[in-house]
């Protein structure tokens, strides 16, 4: 009989974009080789090397994909939190894993089968087209963290990371809490601890204020205004969206007319 935490885990995966409308019987097959861990912060699920036998699905908690250099230094690839899955392209190339993987904060993780995944694609077309979305999707994300770097300062960066971190949030504007270390984020964008504090500060200008790990946003359009202004993204986040609504108000604004027989003022 499955567990408690099995059937969660069955129910979560199943709402998830890259299973949703996925054929019932690859779904179940997933469902009932998945399996469910907890890592504590600063565990890791996997190294950079190993053979990539498995790939995750992020339950809950944030999960941290680094690279190692041969001098011992480490990059930030990415940060991914809930609902998030990662490692499915590597395992589906019956290759080895290019970055180690480590929770950043406590993270409950649910781990599949590379050889089921790689199975059922072979399978299954459908499956095949899913992985090549994500894919895309991984590289698509790449591309943005490398046009940011060449296109927006670090306050605009920093701006851009807080839009993304309050995206659930509701309302005009808002406060929460930082999810992980300031200094992981710091990595995250490429920038020393020190630049990124400066970075916060300067954000006062976008009406953000910043005291140890809270954060209060009094206005998302105020920040998007900010740091949106060289981003191509479309539609990939709230600063996305909240810069197409600012645009669609701007273009269908009436143009001021005089009353008939009334000159305009200056």
């Amino acid at each position: 009989m499955a567990s408690n935490i099995e059937n969660q885990a069955g129910t979560f995966v199943s709402a998830l974009e890259f299973f949703k409308g996925i054929a019932a019987d690859d779904l179940l097959a997933f469902i009932g080789a998945a399996r469910v861990q907890t890592y504590k912060k600063g565990e890791q699920m996997l190294r950079q090397g190993d053979a990539a036998d498995r790939f995750f699905v992020i339950m809950s908690g944030w999960v941290k994909l680094s690279r190692h250099t041969d001098a011992g230094d480490e990059a930030v690839m990415a940060l991914f939190t809930r609902g998030d899955i990662f490692a499915e392209a590597a395992v589906f190339s019956g290759s080895v894993y290019s970055y180690t993987a480590e929770a950043a904060e406590e993270a409950k993780i649910i781990e599949i089968p590379a050889a089921l995944l790689e199975s059922r694609a072979r399978q299954n077309p459908d499956i095949l087209r899913r992985i090549m979305v994500s894919m895309s999707r991984e590289i698509r994300n790449q591309q943005m963290d490398k046009e940011h770097i060449a296109l927006q300062t670090s306050a605009q960066r920093a701006g851009c990371l807080l839009l993304r971190l309050s995206a659930a949030m509701l309302g005009t504007g808002g406060t929460f809490t930082f999810p992980y270390d300031k200094a992981l984020a710091a990595a995250q964008l490429g920038m020393k601890p020190e630049t990124f504090s400066r970075a916060l500060a300067q954000l006062k200008e976008a009406e953000v204020t910043c005291k140890g790990t809270e954060v209060r946003i009094e206005s998302f359009c105020a920040l998007s205004k900010f740091c949106c202004k060289n981003c191509t993204a479309e539609g990939e986040c709230r600063g996305a969206r909240l810069r197409a609504t600012q645009e669609m108000a701007v273009a269908t604004q009436p143009a001021f007319s005089a009353p008939m027989g009334k000159a305009a003022t200056a």
